[in-house]
């Protein structure tokens, strides 16, 4: 005979909760009290439209510009602000990694 989770483990209500971190609570690089700029999100959103443009080939395994590299040697034509961009912030993850590779960091 299988028992229901609520019969094992007592229901909980009402209490603090932690709760995702709100909008300005990481807004220093991640981390309260960080000294560390975090990531422009208006950049970020660039590059997650230049991931979801099949046109310059798929992004799994290979980084941002590696990806702008070869569209560039296919005669695709990929935007020149999106190299521009990430050779400005080449030690960052997540200007680096597709947003396919960042969301798993």
């Amino acid at each position: 005979m299988q028992t229901q989770v609520t019969h094992t483990y007592p229901v909980v209500r009402g209490g603090p909760r932690a709760g995702p971190p709100r909008k300005g609570d990481l807004g220093d690089g991640g981390f309260p009290g960080s000294q560390f700029p975090g990531p422009d999100s208006s950049e970020l959103e660039i590059l997650k439209a230049f991931d979801l443009h099949w046109e310059y080939g798929p992004c799994y395994g290979i980084t941002r510009l590696e990806r702008w590299d070869r569209a560039d040697r296919a005669g695709l034509n990929p935007p020149r602000k999106i190299r521009d961009l990430l050779l400005r912030h080449t030690n960052e993850v997540h200007y680096r990694e597709s947003s396919s590779r960042t969301s798993l960091l």
